[in-house]
């Protein structure tokens, strides 16, 4: 009994990931017989990468448990996409990051594939995330300091992006799909606002 409270803990923790990333980079470190320093750089390497392996995983299993799996890919890669130049909010663990960030998107795809799609609203939010991109991006991090060279790089990125995904809905011309998108763009303007700049004092959330 005891076992299986612990293995429920690592799992519902993610404490797993902090292992195999631990893990991994040790015998990469003693593979390539490199310092303890770069050990700890490939640990944070392997928990990018297997944190968002995780993600994904859970965002399908999600999305086939709700039958709505086409709407949450596009809501989430809308989403991310933008996120990565744009910045905005962190939590101070990877086990808060993975559940807010699977709930949210579970809950913005669940609202998003539930109401009808709106060309007025959907230029509002393109527009007001374009003004966002202009003002605020990228929200830094201080585990991800920019150079001025890199921020302006992220700035018209981000701003690039929003274009180019409200470009695709107009191609595209499916309601579904681009309510979708509209959401997963809209999460992502609203996690960049001011309000949340404070948040950027925690840890980074992988």
């Amino acid at each position: 009994m005891l076992k299986i409270n612990k293995l429920l803990k690592y799992l519902i923790t993610f404490k797993f990931i902090k292992i195999l990333s631990y893990n991994s980079a040790r015998f990469l470190q003693l593979k390539l017989n490199e310092s303890h320093k770069q050990k700890y750089l490939y640990y944070y390497g392997f928990q990018i990468l297997y944190g968002a392996i995780n993600k994904g995983l859970l965002l399908l299993l999600v999305g086939l448990l709700f039958h709505i799996l086409p709407k949450i890919l596009v809501v989430a890669l809308s989403f991310m996409s933008l996120r990565l130049f744009i910045g905005g909010l962190h939590f101070d663990s990877y086990t808060k990051c993975a559940w807010v960030s699977l709930l949210t998107l579970v809950l913005t795809s669940l609202i998003s594939a539930n109401t009808t799609y709106n060309p007025i609203i959907n230029f509002l939010v393109f527009s007001t995330l374009l003004v966002i991109a202009i003002k605020y991006a990228p929200v830094e991090h201080k585990n991800r300091i920019l150079t001025d060279r890199e921020k302006i790089k992220f700035k018209y990125i981000a701003m690039g992006l929003t274009i180019i995904l409200f470009i695709l809905q107009l191609v595209i011309k499916n309601e579904i799909i681009n309510n979708s998108i509209m959401y997963g763009v809209l999460l992502a303007g609203l996690i960049a606002l001011p309000i949340y700049n404070k948040s950027n004092n925690m840890n980074i959330c992988l």
